[in-house]
Order: structure tokens, then C-alpha cells, then sequence
């Protein structure tokens, strides 16, 4: 087994390696070779998470070419559904990746989040009763409902940007959620976050309605025994 490391130069490409996020700093090539030439070659990003993670730690998360760059730290800005899409498959597996790494890591490596302002349905900038534009980046949410009242799973699409999971109770869901979406709006409290959810499932706009209105608590539908 050979390996070698060429050095890259700043400014640097802060890229998405299977979980980590991080400036590209290096990358490290290793291969076997024999009398009949170089085979089973693989590259891999050595990266600077920053903060108070070592710079130059390998990323054997996921290989170069299955890493995704989100920006440049000459233009350290990045989408919120372009990020969300390039992290949409790890977010879907059995123990997704931490999603709070993620935010914490972008901010300490200087990256801000470029938001969606709030919109009419006509998809122009909303506007108060002065005639100026509302300063407030209004996500919508979209969540899918399985199962039973007694065994009900819920989940976003990570395509929205935030990710949504839980499962029980209706009432144990419902908490989960109005946690989660708490959590996700003080995280962004300088950037006035508002999260609104909708879900395709017609049968579970109570509970929607009620994350919606911040509930504290799951609060029965007048004709809670007609649903699942």
C-alpha cells in the first residue's frame, strides 16, 4: 500500500464528505501497485473542521468523488435546499447524521446560510402595513405521517432544509416535533427562522395545524374517534 498527500492552497473549497463537513485542505491519494501497474487507487479529502477539531483529519466518510463541494470561503455562503439536498442521503439512513454537527461546524467555519424571505402566494416579497418588506425567512415544512394514533411516524423531507423525525404515541410525536421545531427556530433566532409546516396526509392537519399554532401540548380534534 503507497499513499501521498499533495497540499492544496487557500482560498479553499469547504466540501460535504459523507457526514463531515469541512475546509479541503489536502487530499491524500493511496493505491497498490505491482510489476503489472497501479491498481485499487482511492483518494480521500483531508479536511479542517474548524473550531476545536484537528486541521487535517481524514475523511475516509466518503471518497473525493462522493464529496460535494458547498462553497468557497472566497464566497462562504450556501443555500439552505441546495445544502439540504447534498446531505439528503445520509439523513435518510437508519441513524442519520447529526444534524446539529452540521450548523455548528458551518458557523465556526464562517459559512452563512442564505435564506428564503418570506413570500405571498403570487411568490412576491411580502410586505407590512408600511409598505416594507418583511424581514423574516419563512420555511414551509412538509411532513408525512404513518400508522396509528397509538403507533404513528412522523418525518420531513429532507429536501425542505430541516429535518423532522418521530415516532409513538400521537402524543409522544407531537412533542418530539414541537421540540424539534423550537430547537430549529432558536438555532436561527438572529436570522428570524419561521417554520411552517403543511403535509400531503389531509387526515393529520390537526396535528399540523397545531405545531403550526405552537402548541405546547397535543390538544384531541373534536372528532379525534374518526381518526386513525
Amino acid at each position: 500500500m503507497n499513499s501521498k498527500i499533495l497540499k492544496l492552497n487557500a482560498p479553499y473549497n469547504i466540501v460535504y464528505a459523507g457526514g463531515r463537513i469541512g475546509r479541503h485542505i489536502a487530499t491524500m491519494t493511496v493505491w497498490d501497485d505491482s510489476e503489472y501497474g497501479i491498481f485499487e487507487a482511492s483518494q480521500y479529502a483531508m479536511l479542517d473542521e474548524g473550531g476545536e477539531l484537528a486541521a487535517g483529519a481524514l475523511a475516509t466518510e466518503a471518497e473525493l468523488g462522493d464529496c460535494r463541494v458547498v462553497c468557497n470561503e472566497s464566497d462562504p455562503r450556501v443555500g439552505l435546499r441546495a445544502l439540504a439536498e447534498m446531505v439528503k442521503y445520509d439523513l435518510e439512513q437508519e441513524e442519520p447524521v447529526e444534524f446539529a454537527y452540521l450548523w455548528e461546524r458551518l458557523s465556526l467555519l464562517g459559512v452563512k446560510v442564505v435564506w428564503d424571505k418570506a413570500r405571498d402566494e403570487k411568490g412576491e416579497l411580502m410586505k407590512d402595513e408600511d409598505g416594507n418588506l418583511i424581514d423574516e425567512n419563512v420555511y414551509e415544512v412538509s411532513i408525512s405521517f404513518d400508522g396509528t394514533h397509538e403507533h404513528l411516524l412522523a418525518r420531513s423531507y429532507v429536501s425542505s432544509g430541516f429535518y423532522f423525525y418521530a415516532r409513538g404515541s400521537v402524543d409522544e410525536v407531537y412533542k418530539e416535533l414541537h421540540y424539534q421545531h423550537l430547537i430549529y427556530e432558536s438555532v436561527f433566532d438572529r436570522d428570524a427562522l419561521l417554520i411552517k409546516f403543511e403535509t400531503p396526509d389531509g387526515w393529520e392537519q390537526h396535528i399540523i395545524d397545531l405545531l403550526n399554532a405552537r402548541k405546547e401540548h397535543y390538544e384531541a380534534a373534536p372528532d379525534e374517534d374518526k381518526l386513525f
